[in-house]
């Protein structure tokens, strides 16, 4: 193509017909790259209540998961990311908060004894100091104590490297806990010195010490004050960057870890509601990546926790329940829809939306989410039923679960997967079961593909049957090849963002789409592209999320039908609300081009182009230790619309995003 070669656009929104759906754009959560503990969990200890379950590598891996079914899978290092300065440290099973669960014994040794927790290590490392402090910053303990025999002065620290005391506080326990009763302690620490600090606890005196259900969580967590947030709780800077894609629904836990291993250690969300000490931890699957099984979820962020984050965000919840079919790449087992046990997967979905909609006077499922802080019932208007799921047994336990949840609420809208690929035998058999279906239907389709194959596939659902289910596309990602090193490069980023104008183009029929994954802990990366990357004082969004941002926040109500015969690799969308315009041009080349728009119901005027640019190559980075360095932000530029009509100037390898105010509003 030449310099500076012009095409024509002609967009008018007054030809806008088809709707765009409402929840176009949103969030795809999974506990994959410790995106929860040592991420959104705004509780920086690391084996908080000695319940932390892992995966041991040595019973099991991939190839025994595709061949075997139940083993012993688990690890038993209930100790594991406690480190003993003094004294000693016991981990018991009887005699916790609660029957199932183990505690801590701190021993004095020569009158005193110290125990030290260093937050969540980077994969592979232990008993380094990672949990960030910031000078005015409160760190608020809560931690569960009884005395067998102890008595003294109990002192909670954060230290430095060093050993320079970053904030410290001496106290002493309550008459009823130095009787042998558990007493739920809290104050906040005062923050002297920004750092990464370890977090101690020292016992000078005599005896012992029952510690359990260790909390520290930052005084500017998301939700402080908010009486909702009673249990687990988010950190705040991670979810003011979910916040920012301006969200409108999130698929949540997964993923993977929605079927788990297999049977026995599938997602159960039965355990991640209720007080925080009354919760079960289970090692997640992903710890098949890890070279000692190090990855726990403690399950303090848990449904509770997402149906509350959806309702501060405005986001639809979700949740994606096990079908009874474990991960098919994993695993074969599976609970067919006539076996005696498919009764207790069914009923777990009931409960579910008992738990979630119903009444605390008549349900106790409800009354638990009541006691949490919110009588009120969340919205729960869509359901998946698997991840990943395919094949005659997988249509089989759907329709079963799918009959059971039409009898209790028949609006919920049930997500089919598709399974693992976008294309093939096991693909098309889904849809073709799709067509058979009556009622709202959506279908869940997942690729990760090169960038090619995104360019395309601009067009994918320009043909699709309109008047059948409509499509999910729930897990998405252009995988780079300029840099075969460096994942989220930009040349990842512009096909996503030309596949994304065919998205909007086609929005009356897709309903939903969401990058993934979502979240990564640099220094425990098991997925290599990621949208968000962070370390424990910094959020690093890739230059993906930058594309992300800039088509969520610039959502329209209709479809604007363009007309145009742009040059190849120029690929072009338009949709209207009811007093704006938002045209988008993605330039995937390496030359300049110029786009002469025409658009007949937008006012005269100056108005934005945002514009996002960047070399191939270029990715933003970020490592454990730093504080990130970004390559593309987005810019800002003029233009004038004169008569209806615009140019608009669209660099080699960039994404041009006009906003513009319609003549007439739509009343």
């Amino acid at each position: 193509m030449t310099h500076g070669q012009r095409f024509d656009v002609l967009a008018d929104a007054s030809l806008g017909t088809a709707s765009v759906s409402p929840t176009l754009f949103g969030l795809f959560y999974e506990d994959l790259n410790r995106a929860c503990d040592g991420g959104l969990n705004a509780n920086v200890i690391a084996n908080h209540s000695f319940d932390g379950t892992y995966l041991d590598r040595r019973l099991h891996n991939e190839l025994i998961a595709m061949t075997t079914k139940r083993r012993g899978r688990v690890a038993r290092d209930p100790g594991r990311h406690w480190q003993v300065l003094k004294g000693s440290l016991e981990v018991l099973d009887v005699g916790g908060i609660t029957p199932e669960a183990r505690f801590g014994r701190l021993t004095i040794e020569d009158g005193r004894a110290v125990v030290r927790n260093g937050g969540y290590q980077p994969t592979g490392e232990r008993g380094r100091a990672v949990i960030a402090a910031t000078i005015g910053v409160d760190m608020v303990l809560s931690v569960w104590l009884r005395s067998h025999r102890f008595s003294g002065r109990v002192s909670a620290r954060l230290v430095q490297p060093d050993g320079t005391i970053a904030g410290e506080v001496p106290f002493t326990l309550a008459e009823d806990a130095r009787d042998g009763a558990w007493q739920q302690v809290s104050f906040p620490i005062p923050v002297s010195r920004t750092g990464r600090v370890h977090f101690e606890i020292e016992l000078e005196g005599e005896g012992h010490l029952d510690i359990d259900e260790v909390s520290l969580v930052p005084a500017d967590h998301w939700g402080a004050g908010d009486p909702r947030w009673s249990q687990g709780i988010f950190r705040r800077d991670l979810i003011e960057t979910l916040a920012a894609l301006n969200p409108k629904f999130m698929r949540f836990p997964g993923g993977c870890v929605v079927e788990g291993m297999g049977g026995d250690n599938a997602y159960d969300w039965k355990c991640t509601v209720g007080p925080l000490h009354q919760r079960r931890a289970d090692y997640n699957l992903w710890g098949l990546r890890v070279a000692d099984g190090d990855y726990s979820q403690s399950n303090q962020i848990g449904y509770y926790e997402f149906f509350l984050l959806c309702e501060d965000l405005g986001m639809e919840p979700m949740p994606i329940v096990p079908a009874g079919i474990s991960c098919q790449f994993r695993s074969r087992e599976c609970i067919r829809h006539n076996d005696p046990d498919f009764d207790h997967v069914r009923q777990d979905v009931l409960d579910l939306i008992d738990w979630a909609t119903g009444d605390p006077a008549d349900s106790s499922w409800a009354a638990l989410r009541a006691e949490a802080g919110h009588p009120e019932p969340f919205p729960l208007k869509y359901l998946g039923i698997g991840n990943e799921n395919y094949g005659t047994h997988y249509f089989e336990n759907y329709a079963k679960i799918r009959e059971a949840v039409r009898s209790r609420n028949p609006e919920i809208v049930p997500i089919l997967s598709a399974g693992p690929f976008a294309q093939g035998k096991a693909f098309d058999a889904t849809w073709e079961f799709a067509r058979g279906q009556e009622g709202a239907l959506i279908v869940d389709e997942h690729f990760y593909k090169s960038p090619a194959w995104f360019l395309s596939h601009a067009d994918r659902y320009d043909k699709i049957d309109r008047e059948g289910a409509q499509v999910f596309v729930g897990e998405y990602a252009a995988k780079s090849v300029t840099a075969k090193t460096e994942p989220n490069t930009f040349e990842s980023a512009l096909a996503e963002a030309a596949f994304l104008t065919g998205v909007e183009r086609n929005s009356d029929v897709i309903a939903m789409t969401s990058y993934a994954p979502l979240l990564n802990n640099v220094g425990s990366r098991l997925w290599p592209h990621n949208l968000i990357d962070f370390n424990p004082e910094t959020v690093m969004p890739t230059v993906n999320y930058e594309v992300q941002r800039l088509f969520g926040n610039t959502i329209g109500a209709t479809v604007v039908p363009v007309v145009s015969d742009p040059p190849q690799g120029i690929f072009v969308s338009s949709i209207a609300t009811s007093d704006r315009q938002y045209v988008k041009i993605v330039n995937t080349t390496n030359s300049p081009t110029v786009a002469e728009l025409v658009l007949p119901a937008v006012s005269d005027g100056e108005y934005v182009v945002t514009r996002l640019s960047a070399e191939l190559g270029a990715a933003n980075s970020l490592t454990f230790e730093g504080a990130g360095e970004s390559v593309l932000s987005p810019s800002d530029a003029l233009v004038r619309v004169r008569d209806g009509r615009v140019r608009i100037e669209v660099v080699a390898q960039s994404i041009a995003s006009l906003v513009a105010t319609r003549a007439a509003p739509i009343p």
